[in-house]
Formats: C-alpha cells, structure tokens, sequence
C-alpha cells in the first residue's frame, strides 16, 4: 500500500496538563474504557474486544483544557480543530498514521480499528492472539487542525500527556486493556481508511485497519448482483454515523447486506 508523509504547516509547543483525566469510563481495574457502543451511541460497559476485532475507540475529554481549545476559533483559516491519539501496545507499533480521530458527539471523539489489521511491521500479531492475550493501549491525546488540503494544518496543540507521565494512565503506565484473547470474535474483512470517505482517506493515502467511528466493513462498492437477495440496509452518513433514514439533498451510504454475508456500498445523494 502506497503511504504519503506529509509536511505540517504549524508545528507548536506541547502544554501538558497534569491534572487533565479522561472523561471515559473505567472498569473495575481502574483502565478506562475506550469502546464506543454504535448502536446505543454510547460507551461500552467494559472493554470486550479483542485483538484482531473490528471496533470503534472513543476518547471523551470533557472537562479539559483539550475540551477548551476544541471550542476555540483555529489558528488557520476555513480549518477545523479535532483531537489525534498516538497510540502504541503492548504487542508492539501500529501503522504511524492511524492517529486522527473524528467527533462522534460533543467531546466525544474516535474512529473504528481493527490492531491486528493496523498493526506495523513491528506488531507482534502471533503474540497478541494467543489464548488469554490482553492488549494494552498506550499513547498520548492531543488537538491539531485540518482543512480541505492538509490534514494537519496544525499539530501538537494543546495534549493530555499517555505513559509517558500524564495522569489519565494507570499506575502501569496503560490506558486501557482489551479483553483476554479467545478467537472467537475475529473479524477477519479487511478494510481501509478510504473504504468509507470522510478520515482524511484522500491525504492519507490508504491506511488499514482504520477508518471512521460506527463504520461497517464492506465486501464491494457499487454492484449489486442481478439475482442477489438483500436481507438488510443500513444507512450511513459521510463520517460513517448510522442514521435512521435516508436523507434527502445530501450525500449518505447505503450499505445493502446479502443473504450471504456479503455488504455491497453505495454513495447516494436522494433528490
């Protein structure tokens, strides 16, 4: 896959806040919980994903400075300011461009990973999908601001500090922690970043494993067999939020699921 590197026009100071903690949940071993439950737009009651399975992460930093300066007028003109996880394992890198998350709602930002898929050269897959592996999350949160050409318009704005001594980790130094690994939640459909428009797919290049919050992974694009049974349609916007209608005047996403577990994807605009 071809991966792009790019030149950001502002690069700025760190202001860590040492005091600043992550609004998400926490489970019973003090980790926060970093799954985001599409279906009742809402966090998840524990984190219950595994390695190799597809699930949107959400960070919440209501009640930070971070939350603060999301609100604030960008430095750049027509940008938009969102928030960046530098996240890294205990199995080892993820693919150095699957940082950028997008606003789910309010302070609530993510995107859908799968780690064994976004996993770099460095990712120990063998290790992480071993029976009863846990695997750790680590990194720092931080803003910067993209416009229509340059996904990083402005980086490294104001940051909640990871293992590297901020206080939204636990005495261990990690974030959060998947549930031990059993296999049998593999999702096994590859997808990338531009399968679904709307994460910075054009500047990025292709990324996988990575792509917007609430997506579905699909199987095709455009063609939908002649004598294919449709079972299901799900309805999508362009930042990959399910919606409960097909809008009219604008673009959206109609995924029609087969009867054979194929998702065939389709951009719309419904006059």
């Amino acid at each position: 896959m071809k991966k792009f590197t790019f030149l950001f026009a502002a690069l700025v100071a760190v202001v860590f806040s040492a005091n600043a903690q992550l609004n998400n949940p926490k489970d019973a071993d003090g980790y926060f919980i970093v799954k985001w439950d599409c279906a009742t737009n809402a966090f998840a009651s524990a984190n219950d994903w595994e390695a190799d399975e597809t699930f949107t992460l959400a960070i919440d930093v209501a009640g930070t400075p971070l939350a603060t300066w999301l609100a604030g007028t960008p430095a750049n003109q027509g940008a938009t300011r969102s928030i960046a996880f530098n996240v890294w394992t205990g199995f080892g890198d993820t693919h150095s461009d699957a940082r950028r998350l997008k606003q789910i709602s309010g302070t609530v930002y993510g995107a859908t990973f799968n780690f064994v898929q976004v996993g770099a050269a460095s990712f120990d897959v063998a290790a992480a999908t071993i029976a009863d592996a846990q695997l750790s999350i680590m990194g720092q949160v931080f803003g910067f601001e993209y416009t229509a050409d340059n996904p990083g318009a402005a980086w490294w704005q104001e940051a909640i500090a990871g293992s590297d001594g901020g206080s939204i980790v636990s005495a261990d130094g990690v974030i959060a922690k998947s549930a031990p690994y059993t296999g049998t939640k593999t999702s096994e459909e590859e997808f990338i970043n531009s399968d679904y428009p709307g994460l910075f797919d054009v500047a990025y290049g292709t990324v996988p494993g990575y792509t917007v919050p609430c997506a579905m992974t699909i199987d095709a694009i455009n063609e939908i067999p002649a004598d294919a049974n449709i079972v299901d349609t799900q309805i999508f916007n362009l930042q990959g939020m399910r919606l409960n209608a097909e809008p009219v005047g604008v673009p959206f996403i109609r995924v029609d699921v087969l009867d054979n577990g194929k998702k065939i994807a389709n951009t719309i605009i419904k006059k």
